[in-house]
């Protein structure tokens, strides 16, 4: 008998110490953090995390007036003169140029992300030489490529410090940060962090 209510507390004790270790890994490995308020108890790192989407979304609505000064494509009714032939879509590879400049300089996105963006040229501007058009959208630029949408998402900026950001660490470089715009939907931000700075490496829409 005594031996029974030895192995009891033997197997007792073994599986708290099995539900210790698999709860200090699964700490260890991920921790959601939710931006609450400003009482919420975050790390410094998921502060910076979410200040840095935060500042992105900011200054790329802030700034969309003047990215939009670089006419990336060509051709088209809207650069069509009057009493002259619609000219073809094309892509004005000095204007994207220029273009991925001014993003990089903001200091927000990583230098993979911007080789995507610049990817995006090189495809449009491929299909555009094989499907030649110059009429309804472009090819590739039917919708925002940041926020995802083809709507209008500029009212959201009233939002952007309204919504609630969760931050999930992981590891020492590489994080997400999820949240919800009330107009243009729900998204997953990867960050990867350069140094002791963290950057934007991937923007996605995602189901809510």
């Amino acid at each position: 008998m005594k031996r029974k209510v030895i192995y009891i507390l033997f197997s007792i004790l073994f599986l708290q110490s099995c539900q210790n270790k698999d709860k200090s890994q699964l700490e260890n490995n991920s921790i959601d953090k939710v931006d609450l308020d400003e009482k919420s108890d975050l790390s410094n790192d998921s502060k910076e995390q979410i200040t840095l989407v935060k500042g992105f979304m900011k200054w790329y609505i802030n700034n969309m007036d003047m990215l939009g000064k670089f006419d990336v494509i060509g051709g088209g009714p809207m650069d069509a003169k009057e009493n002259e032939e619609v000219e073809n879509y094309y892509v004005d590879f000095k204007e994207a140029e220029k273009y991925i400049l001014e993003l990089k300089r903001s200091g927000f996105l990583t230098d993979n992300l911007l080789k995507n963006e610049e990817k995006s040229f090189l495809e449009a501007d491929k299909y555009y030489k094989e499907n030649p058009e110059n009429d309804g959208p472009p090819y590739g630029f039917d919708y925002d490529h940041f926020f995802l949408t083809q709507e209008a998402f500029e009212e959201d900026l009233l939002n952007i410090d309204k919504s609630k950001y969760v931050v999930n660490q992981k590891d020492d470089f590489n994080s997400e940060v999820t949240f919800v715009l009330p107009i243009s939907g729900s998204y997953k931000y990867s960050l990867k962090k350069i140094g002791t700075k963290w950057f934007i490496e991937k923007i996605e829409s995602v189901m809510k």
